[in-house]
């Protein structure tokens, strides 16, 4: 029932989709460089956020970019990689996200009871991609990889210092943290 219940929540927040300028998909897209940090801006960690094939991806985040909604340019920690972010065009756009319904439905929760909620759904999501041995999409603040070194923050997998604001980015090699 809770199962049906998700499913059922997700159809009725991508239901205005189909009318408005872009597909589901290319909102998730959008919605999904908006959110990931700078190490998972690429065409394969949609893919893998997606749930979706590199090919599909491709042309999903082709089109954004073909409209203006993202730009592209080459990795600075790896000069063959290309990453993605919103150009001012996406961020306008991202404004009028269908998505906005259900957000404003969820702010009528209680602070706690949409706390503990979003904790249980970060679960639900960890143990699905457990099943499924693909990776779980979270925020670095709540990842296995974070090392606090006194004021300073690191990525202990890329090895990489962490802005404060970075924190609340989602990234496609998360592992949830101990406890």
């Amino acid at each position: 029932e809770l199962a049906e219940l998700l499913v059922q929540l997700g159809r009725a927040a991508y239901a205005d989709c189909a009318a408005g300028d872009l597909t589901p998909a290319q909102w998730t897209a959008l919605r999904f460089f908006s959110r990931a940090n700078r190490f998972s801006r690429t065409v394969s960690a949609f893919a893998e956020f997606h749930a979706t094939t590199r090919g599909t991806a491709s042309q999903t985040v082709r089109s954004l970019v073909d409209r203006d909604l993202l730009a592209r340019r080459r990795s600075e920690r790896d000069g063959r990689s290309v990453i993605f972010q919103l150009t001012g065009s996406g961020r306008s756009m991202l404004r009028r996200d269908p998505l906005l319904a259900l957000v404003r439905a969820a702010e009528r929760l209680e602070p706690a009871s949409s706390r503990s909620l979003g904790d249980e759904l970060s679960r639900l999501r960890d143990w699905l991609a457990a099943e499924r041995s693909s990776t779980a999409t979270g925020k670095c603040a709540r990842c296995g990889h974070l090392r606090r070194e006194g004021e300073a923050l690191r990525c202990g997998l890329m090895e990489e210092a962490l802005e404060p604001s970075e924190l609340e980015e989602y990234c496609l090699r998360f592992r949830p943290a101990a406890g």
